[in-house]
């Protein structure tokens, strides 16, 4: 064979040996490209589908009374309290400034606010326009706001903590808004008179004088997935595993922090079980307050809507209650109705919230209930001995969630009267007689 026609063979060969590794790199797709479609998946499954919400739509008045030359009055309707709190948010205050006076004001026409809870005196700035003030108080609460209107047709605002140690805040209200303010405290629609409950002579509870007519719905269920949160509250879900535990639907665990399915799936609790090395960190309420709205707002977690129910500054925790026709959910079959963040040095420790959005029935079955009157309430307290006024924090209408009967996977919204005695909500049973036809709608208790 001649060497030229052998370099041609080996050309011939080489060539083809090209060819067919360029068609085997056009074929080629590499391990990572899968890698990286399962990246972008994780990245994108790491919400629940609510919705992100400011401060101050969290922060709400439970109720608005409104006195009048020695007598008083509030809304028979929620969603009326919900719209005066909106016209109250476009106020504008001026002159805020620390106050010795913690006295509650005596004024013949004035308007008192009341929250849930005490909220931190930072959060003002969250509520109302401050116009140029510059307002940044370290620290400070308040729980309820008095507007007093005085001789001189001004408006005298004080906000009013509970504890006697927290720092107390004045303001004045601007000239323009206090026409709305005098309307407000003169309204005579939509308004029940109120009878006070001072209880050990230290308490402001105002109750309607006369019986209360209240409906009750009923709620269906979707289930908010698991696989966003996985992604969301484990530093590595890629390491998550899913173990079998007693008491509990679903357990899933990186060794670290646990994330507990229970109530049926209806209900989660995520938990650190190692304390991280950091140094030991306190947190005011306006940061626990700020830091968990950033927390549950990173994955939409306001499935349904939520307001602030507890805030404890000692414990640096807090409660958020849903709520449902305007009025709090106070108490649920699975404790569905909260969503709880406790924190330590500074990060999340336990987050608790439901697993389920809760939505109008297609059956849209509702009905009327009729609720003792307040005066027969505070009656019950005295008489009972079910109850320590020394521990009665408040008394109010609010919702129980019950499960509907026979695996329907629904709810029925009850109306009932509760007290808050020592932090936690209890129904009062005796209270509430039933008005119109339910039967069958409530399921078990």
């Amino acid at each position: 064979m001649k060497f030229e026609t052998l370099k041609s063979i080996i050309l011939l060969i080489l060539i083809c040996f090209s060819l067919l590794l360029t068609v085997g790199l056009w074929n080629y797709q590499p391990i990572t490209d899968e890698v990286g479609k399962e990246n972008e998946n994780l990245v994108e499954e790491t919400t629940i589908g609510g919705e992100e919400v400011k401060m101050s739509s969290l922060i709400a008045p439970s109720q608005f009374v409104f006195h009048r030359n020695g007598n008083h009055y509030s809304f028979e309707d929620g969603k009326d309290r919900e719209e005066t709190y909106k016209i109250m948010k476009n106020w504008t205050l001026f002159n805020i400034h620390t106050v010795e006076n913690r006295v509650v004001p005596e004024a013949a026409r004035m308007m008192e606010v009341i929250f849930p809870t005490n909220i931190p005196a930072q959060a003002i700035k969250n509520i109302f326009s401050l116009g140029e003030q510059d307002f940044a108080p370290s620290s400070g609460e308040f729980k309820r706001i008095f507007f007093s209107i005085n001789e001189n047709g001004g408006v005298d605002v004080f906000f009013k903590p509970e504890s006697e140690d927290a720092i107390a805040y004045g303001a004045s209200l601007r000239s323009e808004n206090i026409y709305q303010l005098e309307e407000l405290i003169a309204t005579t629609e939509g308004v029940n008179k109120q009878v006070m409950f001072t209880g050990d002579g230290d308490k402001r509870i105002f109750l309607p004088s006369n019986s209360v007519e209240v409906s009750w719905h009923i709620l269906d269920t979707t289930t908010i997935p698991i696989v966003p949160l996985k992604n969301t509250l484990f530093e590595d879900p890629s390491i998550v595993k899913d173990i079998p535990a007693p008491r509990v639907e679903q357990r899933l665990t990186d060794s670290l922090s646990n994330l507990e399915v229970m109530e049926g799936g209806r209900r989660m609790v995520f938990s650190e079980l190692l304390s991280k090395p950091s140094p030991q960190t306190a947190m005011s309420s306006y940061e626990v307050l700020e830091k968990s709205i950033s927390f549950i707002n990173a994955h939409q977690g306001w499935t349904d809507t939520f307001r602030i129910g507890e805030l404890s500054t000692a414990n640096t925790s807090i409660t958020y209650h849903m709520y449902q026709k305007h009025l709090p959910v106070l108490a649920s079959e699975g404790n569905i109705h909260t969503i709880m963040v406790d924190y330590q040095n500074g990060l999340e420790k336990r987050y608790a919230r439901p697993l389920v959005r809760l939505e109008p029935s297609i059956n849209k079955s509702e009905g009327p209930y009729s609720l003792s009157s307040g005066n027969k309430i505070i009656a019950l307290i005295n008489e009972s001995r079910k109850y320590n006024i020394k521990l009665i924090e408040d008394i109010e209408i609010g919702y129980k969630l019950v499960k509907q009967s026979g695996g329907y996977g629904g709810y029925s919204l009850i109306p009932r009267w509760f007290i808050l005695e020592n932090g936690s909500w209890k129904e009062v049973e005796e209270s509430f007689v039933h008005e119109g036809g339910m039967t069958g709608a409530m399921g078990t208790n």
